[in-house]
């Protein structure tokens, strides 16, 4: 009786408290209230079994504590924020390509100084705890807690968040050069009205275009499955939807160029954090979109979604499917005349750029000669960043010099990108300064082409913004996470050589949620090109009932939805969760 009573209990002597792995939970619990974790409970309810289960301490024990150490590294990953393993695997050779300077400056901007020192005053909080409480049981409870509770709260008041329309909320209205009408839901920046004296221009409302409804509905209430069906829902009704071109243009059509410049690294929410909301070329636009959504936060996925504007939105994987010759906007002018043109300020090897948008955005033509250009920039990864104004400037001139009636360009800058420096620099250099020079020489560029009587309908649509700020699921410079801060871009056309120019108007303002197909409908409006012949111009007729698409933005392994006025994200086909704004 005594022998079985011992055997009994001595299989109670193989439980052991969590020992160090009490810390690692706490900190787990304590980063997940600070919205810094994507918790996913049953997999840390396992590793906690694993941890607890009863064994000897024989060898099996020691196997047990040493294969906990990568297994909970590995874990631990799992449940922040940052890209997926998938991801890394994928992109992770670009790395080799990034400058010795640039990895430093990466690996220091991912250091958060103020979580350092929460987790030292949570490890010696520990410490002096754990002489009296047995803090095992605590953490079992709060583990147990999660998975039976289904947690989702996330802190609000911890770290700054930045809106996706920071850009209209923050900006002030210059009340003696406009007047914004009463039910305006959002303020406009004061650049949108004239750039010269009150006494010469009229007062005028800035007008929106009305616009179609978003589809599919969001009627019902949220939940994993409501939001997986009316993703499946969205994609759907994508596929449908094509722009409209015209067979052939009309006899008399007016000749004319569309240049397309499409800017790595320029979101709404960037534009507000360095305080360019009020700068004289967003007043200079004729249409501005001031919700429109990019859907990538990477240049190569961006920019094929705009040389495939003239179809709806599709799945990212979809990106790199031969696509529908109706899908190509260059190709849809093309068809009426417009001879394509290709450029670039920089030589489009990273990330095999260049070789994409020729073969995947069927832009198979010669790039427009950098030989002799000047740069005052390099890129993260030591290459040159040809100077901007230059670029545009030789764009110019050979159109000046040609023959060819009409032309359709895409120009891709990047001289915004996270990481480039000035020559001779090893910090990267301001993005300010940087954003305000991009914008003053795009500006001064438009006004030059007007003054020359060039006719050219000029369309800028940034690919994602730069992250400059962050939020709690990314550091600043990150962007493996489409959130709308990085996506929702200031996106505009301005049309230059035009009568109807002599008289400033502000620009028609769609602040409706947009897409590229918006872009290619309103392209496809205008290749008649009779807005340049017209002295008197109805921008809001030209502008409205623009094609809506409902907020849906996608990376390789993550989606992220505004449904019913909030955002969810879901990570490598998981569930669906509250973006911790």
């Amino acid at each position: 009786m005594n022998k079985t009573k011992t055997t009994q209990f001595d299989f109670l002597h193989y439980w052991h408290g969590l020992g160090a792995w009490n810390f690692y939970f706490l900190l787990k619990f304590v980063l997940l209230w600070y919205g810094y974790l994507n918790f996913d409970a049953f997999s840390n309810l396992l590793f906690l079994a694993f941890l607890l289960f009863p064994l000897p301490k024989n060898s099996w024990h020691k196997i047990r504590n040493w294969a906990a150490i990568p297994i909970g590294i590995i874990l631990f990953y799992h449940d922040t924020w940052l890209p997926s393993f998938s991801t890394v695997i994928s992109q992770g050779g670009q790395l080799k390509q990034f400058s010795f300077d640039y990895l430093i400056e990466l690996t220091v901007n991912f250091i958060n100084i103020k979580m350092i020192g929460v987790a030292f005053i949570l490890l010696v909080g520990y410490l002096f705890i754990e002489q009296w409480v047995r803090v095992s049981v605590f953490i079992i409870a709060g583990v147990l807690w999660l998975n039976m509770g289904g947690f989702t709260h996330f802190s609000q008041g911890v770290l700054p968040s930045v809106s996706a329309n920071t850009f209209m909320q923050q900006s002030n209205i210059n009340t003696e050069k406009s007047t914004v009408a009463a039910n305006e839901p959002e303020a406009l920046p004061a650049s949108v009205e004239p750039q010269v004296s009150p006494e010469v221009v009229p007062i005028k409302e800035v007008q929106t275009a009305s616009t179609n409804t978003v589809y599919p509905p969001q009627k019902q209430k949220v939940n994993n499955k409501v939001l997986d069906d009316w993703l499946t829902q969205f994609y759907d009704y994508e596929k449908k939807r094509t722009t409209p071109f015209p067979t052939q243009l009309a006899a008399n059509a007016q000749p004319f160029d569309i240049l397309i410049i499409n800017i790595c690294s320029l979101s709404t929410a960037d534009v507000a954090a360095v305080g360019l909301q009020e700068h004289p070329i967003w007043g200079n636009f004729d249409v501005l979109f001031s919700h429109f959504n990019t859907v990538s936060s990477y240049s190569g996925p961006a920019s094929l979604r705009l040389l495939r504007a003239s179809c709806g939105q599709t799945h990212h994987s979809a990106l790199y499917d031969p696509a529908d010759t109706q899908c190509l906007l260059m190709d849809n002018l093309s068809s009426l005349g417009f001879t394509k043109k290709l450029v670039l300020d920089h030589n489009g090897k990273f990330g095999h750029y260049l070789k994409e948008i020729q073969q995947l955005g069927n832009l198979n033509i010669a790039l427009q000669d950098q030989e002799n250009l000047s740069h005052q920039i390099t890129a993260f990864d030591g290459t040159k960043i040809y100077n901007d104004k230059e670029t545009l400037q030789r764009w110019l001139k050979a159109r000046e010099l040609s023959n060819e009636n009409r032309t359709v360009t895409f120009v891709n800058l990047v001289s915004l990108h996270d990481g480039n420096r000035y020559v001779g620099e090893n910090s990267t250099a301001d993005y300010g300064k940087r954003a305000s020079t991009l914008l003053d020489n795009l500006d001064s560029f438009m006004n030059e082409l007007d003054k020359k009587g060039r006719k050219v309908m000029v369309v800028i649509v940034p690919e994602h913004g730069a992250a400059l700020q962050g939020d709690k699921t990314q550091m600043s410079g990150l962007r493996d996470i489409p959130s709308q801060s990085i996506t929702t871009v200031p996106a505009g056309i301005r049309f230059t050589g035009i009568k109807d120019r002599a008289q400033f108007y502000p620009p028609v303002i769609v602040d409706e949620p947009s897409s590229y197909l918006a872009i290619s409908e309103f392209i496809s409006r205008n290749v008649n090109g009779d807005v340049f012949n017209q002295s008197v111009i109805d921008w809001d007729a030209l502008a409205s009932e623009l094609p809506q698409t409902a907020n849906v933005a996608e990376n390789q392994a993550t989606v992220v939805v505004d449904y019913q006025g909030k955002s969810y994200i879901k990570l490598n086909e998981g569930e669906w969760i509250n973006y911790p704004n």
